[in-house]
């Protein structure tokens, strides 16, 4: 058997080199823009006002949780918190149910002009908000600062449909036929057979869509004026003084804000690459 030159091991070795060196600086990078943020974050939700002003970034002295109580308990911070809940949870069920059903019909062309649908449902994709209509809309109907008349408006499909049509058209239309002959009706068909295969398009759905909804600060500041119904997002400027910002309960604040999403993200994490890859097959 005859020997590589020294040549051409020199050369693999060093391509090996340099994809290792990017491969490092790649990583370097991911850490300092991404985890290093969180873990500062953190390490400053456990600090004393005190600690923090002699060095924001070393190490706090001891793991104490009085920030995190005090954002619980002496403030409207929880209340906050479970208003974003409510909005999160019951926008994305109505944003979710109407969506999978209208794209269902829109892919089986189950009505008459369903590309026309279809491209009026994208349409809400790169139309900004119309603040001044909405205002108007809600104030006419006696929803303003209204949590219903909130979710009704947030209650947005675009990307969804996008997603949720172009997954549909992947299934195979024998399906409805089989159904259709075993005497199973439409809107059964859909809830027992289609949405059970869909989880994946559902998994992403509820990761883009609930980012959108968590961290939406303009549309609760005009929607809703009465501080019951404010989101946590809103609780956040509670920490801001007029001198100056109470920087340990704030980081304690902005964990807490932070973690259903990432609970979130990694409860669907297995489903979200799959479920954007499938949804994107047909469109």
């Amino acid at each position: 058997m005859k020997s590589r030159p020294a040549s051409v091991s020199a050369s693999a070795r060093i391509e090996r080199l340099k994809a290792a060196l990017l491969i490092g600086t790649f990583a370097v990078f991911i850490f300092v823009a991404y985890v290093f943020p969180v873990l500062n974050l953190v390490n400053v939700s456990f600090k004393t006002p005190s600690e923090f002003v002699l060095d924001p970034i070393k190490p706090a002295k001891a793991i104490q949780f009085k920030n995190y109580a005090d954002v619980v308990i002496k403030n409207s911070f929880f209340r906050n918190f479970s208003n974003s809940l409510a909005y999160l949870l019951f926008s994305n069920l109505l944003t979710l149910t109407v969506t999978s059903m209208a794209a269902f019909i829109i892919s089986r062309k189950y009505v008459k002009h369903a590309n026309f649908f279809y491209i009026l449902f994208l349409a809400g994709i790169f139309l900004p908000d119309p603040l001044i209509p909405q205002f108007y809309l809600l104030n006419r109907l006696g929803l303003y600062n209204n949590p219903v008349g909130y979710i009704l408006l947030k209650t947005n499909p675009g990307v969804i449909m996008l997603m949720m049509v172009g997954y549909y058209k992947t299934i195979s239309r024998e399906f409805d036929e089989a159904a259709a002959i075993d005497g199973c009706g439409t809107l059964r068909y859909l809830f027992q057979f289609i949405l059970p295969m869909s989880m994946p398009i559902f998994a992403s759905s509820v990761i883009l869509f609930s980012v959108g909804v968590w961290n939406d600060l303009i549309g609760t500041t005009v929607f809703l004026t009465s501080p019951r119904y404010y989101p946590v997002m809103r609780a956040l400027f509670q920490f801001q003084g007029q001198y100056g910002t109470n920087w340990p309960p704030l980081a304690a604040a902005v964990f807490i804000v932070a973690s259903p999403l990432i609970l979130l993200f990694l409860f669907f994490q297995r489903y979200i690459i799959s479920g954007m890859v499938s949804g994107g097959i047909k469109g």
